[in-house]
């Protein structure tokens, strides 16, 4: 289960037990590290947003909205001024 931070203290909390809700939808229990001085327990909801890759084993009561994987937003170096496989490529001069 994920690590998750507490909201009162700041220091790692744990999960101690979850819950299942529904198909799409899960409550984690957890409970703060810091025991002596915070002693925080908390309810995080874990939920199955969207769909980026379809299942070969759909489930037909688990419908979530279709969408595309998003690549990085810049993939490019910023010093990259040529045409592709020009930084490669090496000149020799006799």
């Amino acid at each position: 289960m994920p690590h998750f931070i507490c909201p009162a203290c700041g220091e790692r909390a744990f999960a101690r037990n979850s819950g299942k809700s529904s198909t799409l939808y899960r409550e984690l229990y957890y409970h703060c590290r810091n025991v002596v001085d915070c002693g925080h327990q908390f309810v995080v909801g874990m939920e199955a947003l969207r769909t980026t890759r379809s299942s070969r084993v759909p489930n037909p009561l688990a419908t979530l909205p279709i969408t595309t994987w998003r690549p990085a937003a810049n993939d490019d170096a910023a010093n990259d001024d040529g045409p592709p496989g020009a930084a490669a490529a090496i000149h020799v001069t006799s």
